[in-house]
């Protein structure tokens, strides 16, 4: 019974059989002709793939807009231990003195954006 490794290497047929005729040398030669056709052809195919999926990921860009409104960054992958503090003041600034004297007491770097007003005042 013949195996099914060899049924399908039958069908491949990737290596013609030896001609009639021909000498052992001459079938040496073409095979090895054909061995290294297919394993540029294989190689090559294996580059352009490696290349195609090494650059797929090149175009994507981080971004801060979507529909053309500009909107905060609110998460970074890192491994550092640490935190992004923002404060948007847009109701007031009563309390700024106090929350300022608290982030200096404990040495503690924030953001402050302004908006709408206080951009314009």
């Amino acid at each position: 019974m013949e195996s099914f490794i060899e049924k399908i290497r039958r069908k491949i047929n990737i290596f013609p059989q030896r001609q009639e005729g021909q000498s052992g040398e001459e079938y040496a030669k073409q095979r090895i002709f054909l061995g290294v056709k297919y394993g540029v052809f294989l190689l090559t195919a294996f580059a352009i793939l490696r290349g195609v999926l090494v650059t797929a990921g090149a175009g994507i860009m981080a971004s801060n807009s979507v529909d053309g409104r500009k909107l905060p960054i609110y998460c970074v992958e890192t491994q550092e231990k640490k935190i992004a503090l923002s404060f948007d003041a847009a109701w007031g600034n009563e309390d700024t003195p106090k929350i300022l004297e608290i982030l200096k007491k404990h040495n503690i770097h924030v953001t402050f954006f302004m908006t709408g007003g206080w951009v314009l005042g």
